[in-house]
């Protein structure tokens, strides 16, 4: 099985990354394979809206979307990692989300269907209420697209780096379990 995780928080050594790590590390202990794409070292454009994404499922916009949309056709499972800002996913991570487009045809049948979706999220907030807003979007994406949304975890009260509960690392594992089952 091949996982891909769409790496949206600027710090790769913040506590977005404590998650990922713990989850790619039951993923790799089970012999399967982990892609990690860092979004912000990638040259990634808003999308235009001009739909023409929508025949051949290819960007008018020639920059590392393409590469994103190659590990997401080979994963089988796809994990949106961010930081909440403002109640939503990062800047980087809602450039791929708006751009998902190009996994839809032009009768906005997806693409990608049937791909596992996963949400590792991390908060300064020790609110979930904050985190709600982003859920949803996720939420709402994943139908649209037809990705069973398989396993979310979300690290709260984590402002400063290396503040990831030890609760929410063994729920980072337990996601990767439960892709894995």
């Amino acid at each position: 099985m091949k996982t891909v995780i769409l790496f949206g928080s600027p710090r790769k050594d913040g506590n977005t990354h404590a998650l990922v790590d713990a989850f790619a590390r039951v993923i790799r202990e089970k012999r399967h394979e982990v892609n990690v794409l860092y979004l912000g070292d990638m040259n990634l454009s808003p999308c235009r809206g001009c739909l023409a994404c929508l025949e051949k499922g290819e960007c008018a916009i020639d920059d590392d979307m393409e590469q994103v949309k190659r590990h997401i056709g080979e994963a089988e499972v796809v994990v949106y990692a961010t930081p909440i800002y403002w109640f939503g996913p990062s800047a980087q991570l809602k450039l791929v989300m708006d751009r998902s487009i190009a996994f839809m045809d032009p009768d906005y049948n997806s693409r990608v269907k049937g791909k596992k979706a996963v949400t590792l999220i991390t908060c300064a907030d020790e609110s979930h209420d904050t985190c709600q807003p982003a859920l949803d979007m996720f939420t709402k994406t994943f139908d649209l697209l037809g990705m069973p949304y398989t396993a979310h975890v979300e690290a709260l009260g984590c402002a400063d780096k290396g503040k990831v509960a030890n609760e929410a690392l063994r729920a980072a594992e337990k996601a990767a379990e439960s892709v894995l089952a």
